[in-house]
């Protein structure tokens, strides 16, 4: 099976030298893949601000014959996403096993690649007085609650992790052996709750967003895409990009939004914030919580 090489493979593959005018044209295809796929070369040299020259050139400049080679790479793109989690896996596996080639990108470095992409992308893209609002709300809510359910429950968990070092008000939902309705009853509209979720969709974590917006609590939604079904329910909502050479979606720019956000919020919250990390700090030491540098490693040390 003919190892799978994205648009966007080629784009970090020749970035270093492309012109900033060829750049611009990268740029775009790598956010706009539905837009190339779908509309005339002229039609995306206009959405762009570019000249239809200047997609032409890029194509070669990547590799390629011609722009209708650059769509085309758009289109598999966009219908290799369509495909289910087995498929993408069955598709992986065929890759690895025809091994890699001289001339082929190893997969650790198209990993590598699609993880800062999606960061670039994240930072580019990052309304920040969005992000400030929340981190404001945040602070000022009586209660926070964090769900997330199949994937996302892992990121929740973390996220409830380190804030509560710093906060007593804030709650993982639905993980702990306690129902989510639970959790989500007696709702009002000074708690907030955010919720994880990426393709395809957890039913309770879209019904969650519902519960949470018919309360009159501040909702937070953190997805992948703008079709998500919780962002009707959503006060504020973030879209982190997750494009990833596996089957499955690539957390990396969820995660560095949640710490980003967190910090933001710890940064706003004074002294009691931080009395209480130096508190959870000083009795995580009391508890031997830590390893010790010269604690033995195995019984013959002992």
């Amino acid at each position: 099976m003919e190892r799978r090489v994205t648009v966007n493979d080629l784009i970090a593959l020749h970035y270093e030298n492309l012109s900033p005018q060829l750049r611009l044209a990268a740029d775009y295809i790598a956010d706009h893949h539905h837009d190339v796929a779908s509309r005339s070369l002229r039609a995306v040299a206009a959405s762009s601000n570019l000249n239809p020259p200047t997609f032409s050139r890029l194509a070669r400049a990547l590799g390629l014959q011609s722009h209708e080679d650059m769509r085309e790479l758009c289109r598999k793109e966009i219908k290799y996403r369509s495909l289910s989690f087995a498929e993408k896996a069955t598709a992986l596996r065929m890759e690895e096993k025809d091994g890699d080639d001289a001339d082929q990108t190893p997969f650790a470095l198209r990993q590598t690649a699609s993880a800062v992409r999606n960061i670039n992308q994240f930072a580019n893209e990052l309304d920040v007085k969005r992000l400030r609002l929340v981190a404001d709300r945040l602070v000022k809510s009586k209660r926070v609650l964090i769900a997330g359910s199949m994937a996302s429950a892992g990121f929740a968990e973390y996220f409830s992790y380190l804030a509560n070092l710093a906060f007593t008000n804030w709650h993982v939902v639905g993980l702990d052996g306690t129902s989510l309705a639970t959790s989500m009853t007696g709702l009002e509209n000074h708690d907030a709750v955010v919720i994880i979720m990426k393709h395809p969709y957890a039913r309770r974590s879209v019904d969650a967003a519902q519960i949470a917006f018919e309360a009159g609590a501040f909702v937070i939604i953190v997805s992948d895409s703008i079709s998500c079904p919780a962002f009707r329910y959503a006060s504020h909502y973030f879209i982190v990009p997750t494009d990833s050479p596996q089957f499955f979606s690539s957390y990396i720019a969820t995660l560095l939004l949640l710490e980003t956000l967190i910090g933001m919020v710890i940064r706003r919250s004074g002294l009691e914030a931080s009395n209480r990390i130096e508190e959870v700090e000083m009795n995580n030491h009391r508890l031997h919580e830590y390893w010790q540098v010269n604690q033995p490693t195995s019984i013959r040390e002992l």
